[in-house]
């Protein structure tokens, strides 16, 4: 090789290619060593490596699905609002008064009186006390003598079973007339009363027969009477009189009540009845009694009215007043009430009379709520208001709506709310 040296570097640039043998390769081989060699200095490494492929979070994925769905939903929406408008809530309050009325009216009829009768017997409540008083009566004296004798007041007489009796005048007694015949005897009578009191003075006639007084004899002619002794005893008194009553004219009263509702018709209402009582007693106020039967008799009578009749005739006078006082455009609400005071009698129909309240209602009839809609149809609320507040018989207005928004053009999608404020 070193004897070719030569012609090898007279040898033209290109060089033909020679049969024989394959041409050698050249081949590099890198060498990685896992631990550096403490002796050997320090070489700088070159590794060359290749990252697998990292999967999605799921905050990326919410991010994402974030991002599509937002203006899904504002198309969704917005589709939804062309085909669904909002609907405006209008709700009206109309104005409403209370009418009140007072009069009277014909109407009814008289129901056939009725009498009934009770009696109740009770024992005495009354105390009477009776104070002890002296038998009284009267002294005959007689004058056999030829001289008048005169026996002083007071002058007293002893009869048989020991009663003394007391003179209450002096007697002037004549001289007796021998002359006649047959002889008359001189005699004077003058009143008396028993010395003591009680029963015990009543004495019988003739039981005083006795000389007194200048040979003057007292005899009593008659018995003594009205002695008595002290006692207490059961009187009547007025509050037995008044209990007693009481009581059988609240039964009566009751009885009355439905003996006349037997005789109402259909429909009819039973005023209250009228009676007229009558109170007697088998013994007076005051009087001694251990018992006393009361009786009361009660006279009634009673109108009688149809009910649906005056609610119709008190309803025309309502409607009356209203229209007076109101003007037109309100209607009754609901029920009112009637209460009748009294009724008085008449040759024909009777006359009631009553009183009644009742609360009217400004009415938006379904017509007036077609052009209210109309009305306020795209205005904003504001003006809308405005507008619906200017309308008679309006009280209060609310809309349910946004203030810088103009209210739906089309009346269907503006609902109205009637609110009716209870007085």
């Amino acid at each position: 090789m070193d004897g070719n040296g030569g012609e090898d570097e007279k040898a033209p640039e290109q060089s033909i290619p020679l049969e024989g043998p394959e041409p050698i390769q050249d081949i590099y081989v890198l060498v990685v060593r896992e631990h550096e060699e403490p002796d050997q200095p320090h070489e700088t490494e070159i590794i060359e490596t290749t990252l697998a492929p990292k999967k999605p979070s799921l905050l990326a994925i919410a991010v994402c699905f974030f991002a599509l769905a937002l203006p899904i939903a504002s198309i969704t929406f917005q589709l939804y609002i062309a085909f669904n408008p909002f609907t405006a809530i209008v709700t009206i309050l109309p104005k409403s008064h209370q009418v009140a009325l007072s009069g009277t009216v014909q109407l009814g009829r008289i129901v056939s009186p009725i009498t009934l009768r009770e009696s109740q017997t009770v024992a005495t409540t009354g105390k009477g006390h009776q104070d002890a008083k002296a038998a009284t009566g009267f002294i005959t004296f007689y004058n056999g003598q030829l001289q008048s004798i005169t026996v002083a007041a007071g002058a007293i007489v002893t009869g048989t079973d020991g009663v003394q009796v007391r003179t209450n005048e002096t007697a002037y007694i004549p001289a007796a007339d021998l002359t006649a015949n047959p002889p008359l005897i001189g005699h004077a009578t003058v009143p008396a009363h028993a010395v003591h009191k009680g029963a015990g003075g009543n004495v019988q006639a003739l039981d005083i027969n006795t000389p007194c007084c200048n040979s003057v004899v007292a005899k009593n002619l008659y018995s003594f009477t009205g002695g008595q002794d002290a006692r207490d005893f059961q009187t009547v008194s007025q509050a037995d009189m008044n209990t007693i009553s009481t009581v059988l004219k609240t039964s009566l009263a009751q009885r009355a009540q439905r003996a006349l509702q037997k005789q109402m018709k259909h429909g009819e209402v039973l005023i209250a009845p009228s009676c007229t009582s009558q109170v007697t007693a088998d013994h007076q106020v005051g009087a001694e009694a251990n018992q006393v039967t009361i009786t009361v008799s009660d006279t009634c009578s009673a109108i009688a009215y149809n009910k649906d009749g005056l609610q119709k005739a008190v309803t025309q006078l309502l409607t009356i007043q209203a229209i007076r006082t109101l003007g037109t455009g309100y209607h009754l609400d609901g029920a009112f009430t009637v209460t009748v005071h009294q009724a008085t009698r008449s040759d024909t129909t009777p006359t009631l009379v009553f009183s009644s309240k009742s609360t009217w209602v400004y009415g938006v009839t379904a017509k007036e709520q077609e052009r209210i809609k109309t009305l306020i149809a795209g205005k904003p609320k504001q003006e809308a208001m405005r507008l619906l507040s200017s309308l008679p018989g309006i009280e209060h207005v609310a809309i349910a709506w946004r203030d810088d928004t103009k209210l739906p053009k089309d009346i269907h999608y503006i609902h109205l709310i009637l609110l009716i404020q209870n007085s």
